[in-house]
């Protein structure tokens, strides 16, 4: 299959292409000047399968400003499909493999130093505390075993014989996008959705009550539950005990459905994992949970930086972090204004979560702002700062060690380090244990010192 100017059909495809932190895979793609060929291969599939399929691929081809050519080749009938622009939406269609060598062969191949380079994705990230229009919108995709797991909770949801749900998984798992993607839906047919969210509300669940008409309500001002088809706990794990217990009565008494989503790993305090709710969830309402498994929202650059920070005989060779800063100063003073100068450049800062009847020793770094560890739960920035101060170090098994005031420093960390989406910024105070271990897993020099 040759084009005029002698260039073969055959060549400048990428073959099972994967987009970095979504997961999104594509068999064949080919990269024009002003065009984006996507075949896909088929041994056999239903014809509304193939649609869906082609659709996702629009989807998240369309935000590269290409025109889209976007095939499905099923080899047991030896056809060829198209997806195409209808009156009504997008359509399938049946194309010949004539079109399909004409398109290939008018198309000038563009050069592509790196394809990753190609995909953004924060474009994708769809969060519904982060992005509530375009959630609302429907502007995102489950993936396969988020949309395995939502049809199996439908299921459960209309047997009778079922009042309660369990959905677990870790950070970057999609787990709250789940959640409230089922609320959503639920409520479009009809159901009262109450959501609890185990947390101080945020900005996007502010927007989609006042916007949306969404009955969401903290934890610990919950309404009555008789009036509601299902209830939905968020970030359940950090429920105490008698909340749980109370929830848990409501339910049964007046035979509702709870669906709920948590990460034992979440936890802010030593009180909140004490109370185990994990443990009550699975043991004594005998829940098997669903579990969501596929990091799909997770900086796998961060991730693995994560996992080298919070175990000291984590070691992985041969890695490079482009995306993480390290900086380090001799006092608070001194940090307090790198985090001001961090923020005023498009930062996202949170404070470890400062105390209700008396000040922590951390809030003399702290800077002004309403966003701390636990405003940010289930939330997602572009770029992170996070704070090691004098008090962070390694104990005998290797494990991080921070104080434990009343919250759990290490785990407002933890909660505060996972939210990030591209860039991770450390701000090291006068620590030089974690100034050596970090240089060590960064295999570089810091980028700056702040002497005074």
């Amino acid at each position: 299959m040759e084009t005029a100017d002698g260039i073969s059909n055959l060549n400048g495809y990428y073959i099972d292409y994967t987009i970095p932190q979504i997961g999104k895979e594509f068999d064949l793609l080919r990269f024009g000047e002003d065009s984006i060929i996507n075949i896909e291969i088929k041994t056999e599939c239903p014809i509304e399968n193939i649609l869906k399929q082609q659709e996702k691929n629009k989807y998240y081809l369309s935000f590269l400003g290409k025109r889209l050519h976007i095939y499905t080749f099923i080899s047991n009938s030896n056809k060829l499909y198209r997806l195409e622009d209808g009156a009504g939406g997008n359509e399938i269609a049946e194309a010949s493999f004539a079109e399909l060598r004409r398109n290939l062969s008018s198309q000038k191949l563009c050069g592509i130093s790196n394809i990753d380079d190609l995909f953004d994705p924060s474009d994708y990230l769809v969060s519904p505390f982060n992005s509530p229009e375009r959630f609302m919108a429907g502007e995102y995709f489950l993936t396969m075993q988020q949309e395995q797991i939502c049809k199996s909770i439908q299921k459960d949801l209309s047997d009778k014989n079922r009042n309660f749900i369990a959905l677990t998984g870790g950070a970057g798992t999609g787990k709250t996008l789940l959640a409230y993607h089922i609320a959503k839906e639920n409520m479009r047919s009809g159901k009262k959705v109450l959501v609890l969210h185990c947390a101080q509300l945020n900005g996007g669940q502010e927007c989609l009550k006042g916007e949306y008409g969404w009955n969401i309500h903290m934890a610990r001002y919950a309404p009555e539950t008789d009036g509601y088809d299902i209830v939905i706990a968020d970030e359940a794990q950090r429920m105490n005990q008698s909340q749980f217990a109370e929830l848990t009565g409501k339910i049964l008494s007046c035979n509702k459905k709870c669906i709920f989503s948590y990460d034992e790993k979440q936890y802010l305090s030593e009180y909140e994992n004490r109370c185990n709710i994990k443990e009550k969830i699975e043991n004594d309402l005998s829940c098997a949970p669903y579990r969501l498994t596929g990091k799909i929202r997770t900086n796998k650059e961060i991730a693995r930086f994560i996992t080298q920070l919070f175990r000291q005989d984590k070691n992985f060779q041969g890695l490079s972090y482009p995306n993480i800063e390290l900086l380090y100063c001799k006092d608070y003073p001194s940090a307090k204004n790198i985090l001001h100068d961090l923020r005023n450049n498009g930062w996202t800062v949170p404070n470890y979560t400062p105390g209700t009847r008396t000040a922590f020793y951390y809030e003399k770094y702290s800077i002004a702002g309403k966003e701390c560890a636990h405003s940010v739960i289930g939330q997602e920035f572009d770029k992170v700062a996070i704070v090691l101060d004098g008090h962070f170090g390694y104990g005998p098994s290797g494990a991080l060690t921070a104080s434990n005031i009343y919250y759990s420093q290490k785990q407002m960390l933890y909660q505060i380090i996972t939210r990030t989406r591209k860039k991770l910024c450390i701000v090291i105070i006068n620590n030089p244990q974690m100034l050596e271990r970090c240089i060590g897993i960064l295999g570089r020099p810091i980028d700056k010192t702040a002497e005074d």
